[in-house]
């Protein structure tokens, strides 16, 4: 290193200070083989600071401190990488690297007695994949890692980039502050922020919690709570989007959902790897389950344009439990995975790309954060998933979005999506899917859903033009229209129900579960005949005739019942499904004429929707929304 240049660390070792086990798999391994956990191996003391006990080995080739060095390479400048290890006691340091096959193998190491090691390590081999790490391993007595970093070098004058931190909340006040709590108590992390706005859209006031006050005087200025009324996370992050564009020292702004729960090193490790980009690169994180906190929802999802849906990135799955497996025992996870977006529970937008290609669609929520990527992608801005960057967010395993009105948005944004960037003719398998998914919820009896399917396809077919109007007023419509159906009506009390009796007959004989597509497809034939021919028992409207949990709700459930008793996807009840032959009728008849119509018009939808999508996110566009809001 010379005289005019210095380095810049882009990722701290950290550990956390929660003390909960199944978090410290993320952050540390004990690597051995030995059964040695946390409290038997190691302690960690501090946030950047962790004692090897005696005759033990902690590895960091973990998720959050394994360095992604095959990222690094493809997407940045980067060439070499320094790694800084301050040391108390006696040990050895081993330096590690994975190939993309995660074949790992020692690159250098070093015996160290009371003493800062350090390595220059090259980035120049990892073009499909691969991390680096260290190992600590003590002989006789205990040692201590001070702290750690990854850091590159740079001139003097290199000055890093600065973000605006954007948190959208609607009525979560609780979880919000908590957020805003994370960035104000790790001041280093400060270092790269300009502002933290938070775009308050609810009742319940996030400045109205306990502790708000200490917080807001240790951020001082950085913090700006700005009001407004709630136009869902495109409005709110559309908002933060347009807070970072009027500060002449952001040049980021990182959009951060309110009800996760950050680490904030990967704050710090997001403005950094945008920072050495070669070209302007959304920056997004990992989402971790809140309820199973080593369980990581996915690293990096890609687009099908045929079917207008996501799927995990390469060989990668959703779902993976670290505790079960470590990274060092995952190959897949060490490719590198490309992803065609990033969702906003955590995702760094360069202001220029903002710049180039407008705010947020004017969608309310659900497809937005995949829109936006895939836009950003036609004018050659990439997105990148990047390992080592996370939150942990509530889990949707315990979420049915198409038992709520969230089934509206999702279902109208995906077409949405689709007209605005699948190329494929007449929408690949999109109209055929809409279709069948109708089908598949009148077997089960979920008229209402269908009911918002069909509404938002309608809605589709009136143009972009419409969506900036309903952009304040759709979820309470939807919400109306969604009440006026019997499987909508969540009963908390259970005592006030019938109980439950069988009053219908089997038709065609016993239902069993499908086994093969076959099977599906036979059972499907006879439940389509049933539910459109054969009348309904009238005992089902006096009783129940099936109880089904949550997690057991499937199509084929209801194909010898004629009304069930189904819990809520929030546990909170249960709704009593109902079948309606008439309804049944209408809703198949209506989702044919509508999916049909969608495959016919596809490509003059595309071309409108196209035309006028400047129009609809512009910065000029939605301050005139913001300012004007419909009601």
């Amino acid at each position: 290193m010379s005289d005019t240049t210095r380095r810049v660390s882009v990722n701290n070792v950290v550990f956390p200070v929660e003390g909960v086990a199944e978090v410290s798999s993320l952050y540390v391994d004990t690597g051995t083989g030995d059964g040695s956990q946390p409290g038997e191996a190691y302690e960690i003391l501090g946030r950047r600071s962790v004692r090897v006990f005696a005759h033990k080995r902690i590895s960091m080739g973990t998720f959050f401190n394994a360095f992604p060095a095959s990222f690094w390479q493809r997407w940045t400048s980067v060439r070499d990488i320094h790694l800084r290890l301050k040391l108390e006691g006696e040990g050895l340091v081993s330096v590690y690297k994975s190939s993309s096959r995660g074949r790992s193998s020692a690159v250098a190491s070093q015996h160290f007695v009371n003493e800062t090691v350090e390595f220059d390590l090259p980035v120049r081999s990892f073009v499909d994949g691969g991390f680096y790490w260290f190992d600590l391993a003590c002989a006789q007595a205990d040692a201590t890692l001070v702290e750690a970093e990854w850091s590159v070098e740079v001139d003097e004058e290199w000055r890093g980039g600065r973000a605006t931190v954007g948190i959208t909340t609607f009525n979560r006040a609780s979880y919000c502050l908590n957020q805003v709590r994370t960035v104000a108590e790790n001041a280093y992390v400060r270092e790269a922020l300009d502002r933290v706005v938070v775009v308050d859209q609810g009742t319940d006031l996030v400045q109205d919690q306990p502790g708000f006050a200490a917080i807001a005087e240790k951020l001082g200025d950085v913090l700006h709570v700005v009001r407004q009324p709630n136009f869902g996370g495109s409005g709110g992050f559309s908002r933060a989007m347009l807070e970072s564009l009027a500060s002449e020292k952001s040049d980021y702004v990182l959009l951060l959902d309110d009800d996760a729960i950050s680490e904030p090193e990967a704050i710090l490790r997001a403005v950094r790897f945008a920072d050495f980009a070669v070209t302007p690169t959304i920056v997004g994180g990992g989402m971790l389950h809140l309820d199973e906190r080593a369980v990581l929802y996915t690293q990096g999802e890609v687009w099908n344009a045929r079917k207008s849906w996501m799927a995990a990135s390469g060989d990668s799955e959703y779902d993976h439990d670290f505790v079960e497996d470590t990274l060092r025992e995952t190959p897949e996870l060490h490719r590198r995975l490309n992803a065609d977006f990033n969702g906003w529970w955590m995702c760094l937008i360069p202001t220029e790309i903002l710049r180039t290609i407008g705010l947020s669609l004017p969608v309310f929520l659900k497809f937005d954060d995949i829109e936006y990527s895939l836009r950003a992608a036609r004018h050659g801005f990439p997105t990148v998933s990047l390992p080592g960057v996370a939150v942990w967010h509530l889990a949707w395993h315990d979420k049915d979005p198409t038992r709520t009105w969230e089934e509206y948005f999702i279902h109208r944004n995906r077409v949405i999506t689709g007209l605005l960037h699948s190329d494929v003719s007449r929408g690949g398998y999109l109209p055929l899917h809409a279709f069948l998914g109708d089908l598949k919820l009148l077997f089960m009896l979920q008229y209402s859903t269908v009911r918002l399917r069909h509404q938002a396809l309608a809605d589709v077919f009136a143009g972009p033009s419409k969506l900036p109007g309903w952009l304040g007023t759709r979820q309470r419509e939807v919400q109306q229209m969604r009440s006026a159906f019997v499987d909508a009506r969540v009963v908390e009390d259970l005592s006030t129900l019938p109980p439950v009796r069988r009053s219908s007959r089997a038709f065609l004989g016993a239902v069993r579960r499908p086994t093969n597509p076959l099977s599906a497809i036979a059972l499907a034939l006879r439940v389509s005949f049933r539910q459109v021919i054969v009348r309904e028992s009238p005992g089902s409207k006096e009783y129940p005739e099936r109880v089904i949990p949550a997690p057991d709700i499937t199509w084929w459930r209801f194909a010898d019942i004629d009304s069930a008793l189904v819990t809520a996807p929030d546990g909170i009840g249960v709704a009593w499904y109902q079948r309606d032959r008439k309804q049944m009728r209408r809703s198949l008849v209506r989702g044919a004429i509508l999916s049909l119509r969608l495959a016919l018009r596809w490509n003059d939808l595309s071309h409108r929707y196209r035309a006028e999508l400047s129009d609809l996110v512009s910065p000029e566009a939605w301050q005139k929304i913001l300012d004007h809001p419909a009601r």
